[in-house]
């Protein structure tokens, strides 16, 4: 009986000091993704019908610049980000004839000389 007394006592005792020590480990904190945000133009003065693009993080190949751009206006890139512009469809490392940062001016920047973009891509880190 004095066994059972003693254990007892021992478990009411160790129960609150238990209990103060979560067993579920806290959430994890969400990582932060990058906001990015351009326009593109059909024409290297950034006049006629804008093109907006917006997102977050990173992409893969989008070839979806309809009819190509001559000329772009970084609305709003996070500074982990960057945006690369291609003169083909499958954003090939030798295609690349652009690449914007955060800090870029807001104001109309033709895509390279004489060239076309026709895909982009969106890394961030």
């Amino acid at each position: 009986m004095k066994l059972i007394q003693a254990t007892l006592l021992t478990l009411t005792l160790l129960l609150p000091i238990a209990s103060s020590h979560p067993t579920a480990r806290p959430p994890e904190e969400q990582t932060h993704k990058h906001n990015w945000s351009f326009d593109l133009f059909h024409n290297k003065h950034c006049i006629g019908t804008t093109v907006s693009y917006a997102g977050q993080g990173s992409t893969g190949c989008r070839p979806n610049i309809e009819g190509g751009a001559e000329a772009f206006i970084n609305v709003d890139i996070d500074r982990g980000c960057k945006v690369k512009f291609f003169r083909d469809k499958r954003c090939s490392r030798h295609a690349m004839i652009e690449e914007v940062k955060a800090g870029s001016t807001a104001k109309c920047n033709p895509i390279s000389r004489k060239k076309t973009a026709h895909s982009f891509e969106v890394s961030c880190r």
